[in-house]
This record gives structure tokens, C-alpha cells and sequence, in this order.
């Protein structure tokens, strides 16, 4: 048997005013994504495991991923789409087609790329040929691609550390679309909700997917997905989706689909976001603390949710507050990077960093401090999450400003593993306090060694506060942002018809 697989995967947030072009995206192509991805736990390595697993043999097309930013332009997305439709079409005959998707793609003409690319891929192949797709747990589902694809894999964990295993899933499920023993009937809800809290390890989303994992045990389910959704895409239908997958059983899909709606609408409120603080009580928190490392999560520049990483208002409120030992990860400023590594290690520079594309992060502030490392900024992780992956920075440094070990990278970053720190000569657990841009997937690696979480309160592209967003698009009424002025108290629910 032979699988043709590949993938398009961005996150898009379209409050950025920072489009996602071709450059953006790293792109893999044919024999070179065996080889590329060998020795990690991810999308790709589960696919290609899952093949071998199976003695199948696996035919790549392109993968292309890119960090999310903003709207997607039409040439990188066309170029890509052109690429991928011309790796299928290269690789006839085949048994099934696997696709790697994120699931909250959105590009200058299509709200839903995921969409596109299903239907795409479908005509070119046909209705016979079974196509399974993967996604991310922030995925935005909608009811063309839920049509489309035969079966739909979620993640199911936030942060992630199941993408291995849903590709490994993917390819025991297309296996049984080919030999015949599987006939899929499917479920689609989505609850008029965006929930703001989402890891998966505590309740709410605890609660749910503990529920799925019992639903998945009885005869006849085939997979069930539950997704989050991301929020800050100015589309019709981003948010909670619900998507249940029997063998050949339309009325327990239903079934089993109306419970798990019913349930999150019931948790409505439990997904707002509590506990998160002003940057001063963050602060004031850190000072009191006896020992570290504790962790402030800069909430509002995420860079996994589409943030510049050029935030300086917590960088800022450290130094004013005269707190030491401490490492912010990470500043994306290419320009401050140069001129640190033109000043060399063991030198003192004058930098004028962070801010510069948008005020709403902060202001760029001036720094003097000791350049401490100069680094490619490459290192493999260890970490939960995709371990033996290579990550790359960009070049980057190490800036010693009053106590305070600051990364400044030339490519926007997400730390969410240790090693990151550790190949720029930083033990995290060895600082009192670690300023993280994250929300959720840094917990995977960091959690375990904090001695406190703080989340603040901070402004930004990925900020938690959707009453403050211009939606335009956004289907109403939704909760949280209607819910009191509305007065929704019964579920009203979208339906795959």
C-alpha cells in the first residue's frame, strides 16, 4: 500500500498587522521530509512511523509551517497549495492521502485554508481515495471540511504532546478506510462559545476529555475530537468544535455529539480565565517569593498565538523594580541582535530594544548591558513536547542588563522547552524568576520546575480581553462576549445538517 501525505499548518491571527508571507514559512519537500524529521516525536515522524508500522510505504508531498502571525497572503498560500496539489498528483497511484493541518488557517481570500486545501486535494483525487487530515487542538472547524475529509484527528491535549500519537492514529484508521472495516458516520457541533481556558490537564477541558476517553472505549466510536478553537480570527465560526466518529452508526455520532455539547455549554463559565494579575502584582508576588524559579507569563505577546515577542512592558517593570537573576524569553529584535554581536561577547552595548512595529506591547526601551552569549540559536529539544525536534532562533544573544539575562532572537520564538535556555549557558532553575511569552504550552516543560505560575494581565495581540477585539465577522450571539447582554441561558447549537 502507498500513502501519499504532506501539510500546510499556520495559526492565523488576523488582528496582526503583520501578514504571513512565503518567506515565513519553512518548507520541507519530498525525500527530503524522511530525512529531515527522523528522530522526532511529531506530526511528520508519526506518519512516517505509522506507514512503517503498517509496511506501507510513505510518499511525500511538502510540509510548510510557519509560526502564527497574521493573514496569510495569497501567494504564499497559492505557491504552497500549488506545490502540495503537484506532489499528489506526482505520486499516483496510491492507496490514501494523510494531511497534516493546523485547522485555524486564514488567508487574504479564504477564511477557512483548511477548507481550501481539503477540497483542492479531494478533487484532484477523487471520492474513492479515503483522505484522513490531522489538527491542531486550536483548530476552527468548519462544516465543508467536516464534510470533506473522511475522518478528522484532533489533538487531544493542550499543551500538546499527543501530535506523535494522533498521526500514528491517523494512519491505523485510513488503513481500516482502505480494507473496507471502517465506514465513517460523523457528528459535527459547535457550541456558541469560545472558551478562554484551555489546558487540557484541569477542569474544564479535564472534565470533557476524560469523558471522551470513556466515550472512545464503546463499540462502534471510532474517534471523537474536541477542540478549542482559536478565537482571535475574525471569521464566522471560530471556537469550540465537537466532532464524533463512529463505524457505520449515524445515531450514536448524534448521540454522543448532543452529550458533549451539552456538557461544555454547562462548563460555559468555567472556561474564563481567573487568576491572572496586573504586572505589578506579578511583581510585588516575585519579590516576596523565598525561592524560584517563578514563572510570569507575559500573556498578551505570545507568540504562539500570533504576538510580535517584542513586548517590553514586563522587561520594563523588572528593571524598574530593581529585580535580579532573572531571564526573559524571549525579545524578537534582529536589529538589536546585530548591533550586540557587532559590540561582541564581554562587551557593553547601548540598544534601543523591543516595540518598534506597534505600540501596544510597549515602547522600545533603552538598555545598556554586558553581552554575555552570542549564539546561532539552534538546539534540539528534550522536553514533552515534540522531543528530538530541532528548533531554530535565528541568531541571537544574551544581553546582561542589571541582573537580568535577556534573549534577544532574530526570529520570533516560543520557549517552550528547557534546552533553549540551556544552550545559551542558562539554567532555568537556577534563576528566581523566568519571563515566559506564553499562555499554555510553555506548563509542558516549565511547570515542573517552577515554584509559582503567575499569569499577567498584559495587552497584546493574544490578549484574553475578546470584548476589546473588531470582530466583524464573528457569528453572535457567543459567549463570553454576549452572554449578559444577551441573556443566553439555553444552548443553541451548530449542527452539521
Amino acid at each position: 500500500m502507498r500513502i501519499v501525505f504532506g501539510g500546510i499548518e499556520q495559526e492565523t491571527n488576523t488582528f496582526s498587522p503583520h501578514p504571513t508571507e512565503l518567506k515565513d514559512f519553512t518548507v520541507s519537500r519530498g525525500e527530503e521530509i524522511l530525512r529531515s524529521f527522523k528522530g522526532s516525536r511529531d506530526r511528520v515522524p508519526g506518519v512516517i512511523d505509522g506507514c512503517l508500522e503498517h509496511n506501507y510505504e510513505p510518499l511525500p508531498t511538502i510540509y510548510a509551517r510557519s509560526s502564527p502571525s497574521g493573514t496569510i497572503t495569497n501567494e504564499a498560500l497559492d505557491t504552497l497549495l500549488r506545490d502540495l496539489l503537484k506532489g499528489v498528483k506526482d505520486a499516483h497511484p496510491f492507496d490514501g492521502v494523510v494531511l497534516i493541518l493546523h485547522g485555524a488557517g486564514v488567508s487574504e481570500s479564504h477564511d477557512d485554508i483548511e477548507a481550501h486545501i481539503v477540497s483542492e486535494v479531494r478533487n484532484l483525487v477523487g471520492d474513492k481515495i479515503p483522505l484522513v487530515a490531522t489538527f491542531d487542538f486550536h483548530a476552527n472547524y468548519t462544516k465543508t471540511t467536516v464534510d470533506i475529509v473522511d475522518v478528522l484527528i484532533g489533538f487531544d491535549t493542550n499543551p500538546h504532546v499527543d501530535m506523535y500519537e494522533r498521526s500514528l492514529e491517523a494512519i491505523r484508521v485510513i488503513k481500516r478506510l482502505i480494507d473496507g472495516s471502517l465506514k465513517p458516520t460523523k457528528a459535527f457541533r459547535q457550541p456558541p462559545m469560545m472558551p478562554l481556558e484551555g489546558n487540557t490537564n484541569y477542569h474544564p477541558f479535564k472534565t470533557i476529555m476524560d469523558r471522551v476517553h470513556e466515550m472512545e472505549t464503546v463499540d462502534g466510536v471510532e474517534t471523537i475530537t474536541v477542540a478549542q478553537g482559536h478565537c482571535l480570527s475574525d471569521i464566522e465560526f471560530p471556537g469550540m468544535s465537537i466532532i464524533v466518529t463512529t463505524n457505520d452508526d449515524q445515531e450514536l455520532a448524534e448521540e454522543y455529539a448532543d452529550e458533549l455539547c451539552d456538557l461544555s455549554w454547562s462548563l460555559r463559565r468555567d472556561f474564563l480565565l481567573k487568576g491572572y494579575v496586573s504586572v505589578k502584582e506579578g511583581i510585588k508576588r516575585v519579590k516576596l517569593a523565598k525561592e524560584g524559579p517563578i514563572v510570569l507569563a507575559d500573556t498578551g505577546d505570545v507568540v504562539g498565538g500570533g504576538g510580535t515577542s517584542k513586548g517590553t512592558i514586563v522587561l520594563k517593570a523588572l528593571l524598574e523594580a530593581g529585580i535580579e537573576n532573572g531571564v526573559i524569553s524571549a525579545i524578537h529584535d534582529p536589529e538589536a541582535v546585530a548591533k550586540a554581536i557587532e559590540a561582541g561577547v564581554g562587551n557593553e552595548v547601548t540598544l534601543n530594544l523591543g516595540g518598534k512595529i506597534d505600540k501596544i506591547h510597549g515602547e522600545p526601551i533603552k538598555v545598556t548591558g554586558l553581552v554575555k552569549i552570542v549564539s546561532d540559536g539552534k538546539y534540539i529539544r528534550e522536553g514533552p513536547m515534540s522531543p528530538g525536534g530541532e528548533e531554530n532562533m535565528g541568531p541571537t544573544v544574551v544581553l546582561q542588563v542589571s541582573g537580568i539575562d535577556v534573549i534577544i532572537t532574530s526570529e520570533r520564538h516560543y520557549m517552550t522547552d528547557l534546552q533553549g535556555y540551556r544552550g545559551l549557558n542558562i539554567e532555568p532553575t537556577d534563576k528566581k524568576v523566568i519571563v515566559i511569552k506564553g499562555s499554555t504550552h510553555f506548563l509542558a516543560s516549565h511547570g515542573p520546575i517552577a515554584k509559582d505560575v503567575i499569569f499577567l494581565d498584559t495587552p497584546g495581540l493574544n490578549t484574553g480581553r475578546l470584548a476589546s477585539m473588531p470582530f466583524k465577522k464573528l457569528r453572535r450571539p457567543i459567549f463570553p462576549l454576549d452572554v449578559e447582554m444577551l441573556g443566553i441561558t439555553e444552548l443553541k447549537t451548530v449542527e452539521a445538517e
